[in-house]
């Protein structure tokens, strides 16, 4: 059987997994990255179609508070452009079309008031709770006994008002407002700047996009170590003693002193470990399912809506089509409509043959747009549940009673084993910056454990 011999392995080359090596590298160690996927980019993958339409169809957007990705972009000199936001939204709500501007639609007074009370009172709530252990909040089993979906009901008077606050828990956490505990939100929130910023196109979370895609960010970063990944090399099984781990791949043993994990924790049950993982840690896996998000794209010679005034985006109570973005360039380049369909909808369109959910996402692109919308020249779309390394996206969730009892072991070493990925970072958490940082923190770890082994 095939064996190597390295100092670190890190297992997944999605960023988490790049910035742990990145990290690596900047201090001459020796390591080796495993990568289950025949690519890099974990959740991300970008895509170019008629030989030059450059399409995001994991992981999209950067905004101005990610200040580490933000940092990669500058050191390779990616190019961005900010995302189209001028002229009239659409909201479509009960079956009458009505135009907008700004971030929240323009709906009756009561119901306007009803929305912006509890946006700011779930604001101020999130402020509270402490990024590094969100668990030691007075509240903290209060809040994660009950779901965000609890919350909304009690401090909502409106239809309207709960309607518009769902689609947009729903498009910031790709699942339902049922699925996840008021204190995960809050963290998540939090960890995010605020609600605000991450449903908000400027000086928010959807503020900019990389030219060639994010993909395309994260090869430029791997590129001075690229003969180090090993792609299409999944480990099914990590031993380790005292010494160090060997890790069993498709393709042999790679022995190393220290291993980062970079994997969803959704997925942590298909590595075998010996000894076991502490049971607090597997239990805080098997808690954490992944969000379900699609993203569908239509693709046209132009960005047609511009030349009506319209923005390009929608928000929607529609099936499937709940939230849109023109994700375009210029008004030269082509017109890209971005549909997102999450949570709920997402599990079951996906279960639609191909045909018929792109028929019916056409057809509402047309009834918010015009008889123009039903011609595009690409029409593609990306269900993650369906990724055999991902099986959703864009987070692993907690659900009630999973936070503030489990969450501290979330980050907390095994042995040789160190933790990142997304899930494990307090800011920007679930986001290509949580990402980078989580893999950052778990590659100094690493370090500074092989040195403190070596000089004990």
């Amino acid at each position: 059987m095939n064996e190597q011999q390295t100092d670190f392995l890190i297992v997944g080359a999605g960023f988490a997994g790049i910035a742990a090596a990145k990290k690596l590298h900047s201090q001459n160690c020796n390591f080796l990255i495993a990568e289950a996927r025949d690519r890099i980019g974990g959740r991300t993958l970008t895509q170019t179609f008629e030989g030059e339409i450059v399409l995001d169809l994991g992981a999209k957007w950067l905004g101005p508070t990610q200040q580490l990705v933000w940092e990669w972009v500058h050191q390779t000199g990616a190019e961005t452009y900010s995302t189209y936001n001028s002229g009239r939204n659409i909201l479509s709500y009960k079956g009458k079309i009505s135009h907008y501007t700004g971030v929240i639609p323009k709906i009756n007074a009561l119901s306007l008031l009803d929305l912006g009370l509890a946006m700011n009172r779930l604001e101020k709530l999130a402020a509270t709770v402490n990024l590094q252990q969100p668990w030691q909040h007075p509240q903290a089993l209060h809040y994660d006994a009950m779901t965000l979906h609890t919350w909304i009901r009690q401090n909502t008077w409106t239809n309207a008002a709960r309607h518009l606050l769902e689609i947009g828990i729903q498009t910031v956490f790709a699942a339902e407002s049922s699925e996840i505990s008021l204190l995960f939100a809050l963290f998540y929130l939090h960890s995010g700047d605020s609600l605000q910023t991450l449903i908000s196109i400027a000086n928010g979370a959807q503020q900019t996009i990389l030219k060639e895609g994010t993909q395309g960010l994260l090869k430029k970063v791997a590129a001075p170590f690229a003969n180090r990944i090993r792609l299409s090399t999944p480990v099914h099984k990590i031993v380790q003693d005292e010494t160090g781990v060997q890790a069993h791949t498709s393709k042999g043993i790679i022995r190393a002193r220290k291993c980062i994990l970079t994997v969803p924790p959704a997925l942590m049950e298909r590595i075998r470990f010996e000894p076991l993982l502490p049971q607090q840690k597997a239990q805080l896996f098997q808690r954490m399912p992944m969000g379900a998000a699609m993203k569908c794209y239509a693709i046209y010679p132009s960005p047609f809506w511009r030349q009506q005034g319209l923005s390009g985006q929608v928000i929607s109570d529609e099936f499937p089509v709940k939230v849109t973005f023109d994700v375009g360039h210029t008004d030269q380049d082509y017109g890209k409509m971005l549909v997102f369909v999450e949570g709920n909808d997402a599990r079951y369109f996906i279960s639609l043959p191909a045909e018929k959910r792109k028929e019916m996402v056409l057809t509402k692109l047309v009834r918010f747009f015009g008889k123009q919308a039903a011609s595009p020249i690409v029409y593609t779309d990306k269900c993650w549940t369906e990724e055999e390394w991902t099986r959703g996206c864009y987070v692993g969730l907690m659900p009630p009673n999973t936070l503030a009892h489990l969450g501290q072991h979330l980050r907390t070493p095994f042995g040789n084993i160190h933790f990142a990925g997304t899930e494990t970072a307090e800011r920007w958490n679930g986001y290509l910056d949580g990402a980078i940082r989580s893999g950052y923190r778990a590659a100094e770890e690493a370090i500074q454990a092989a040195r403190s082994n070596m000089s004990s």
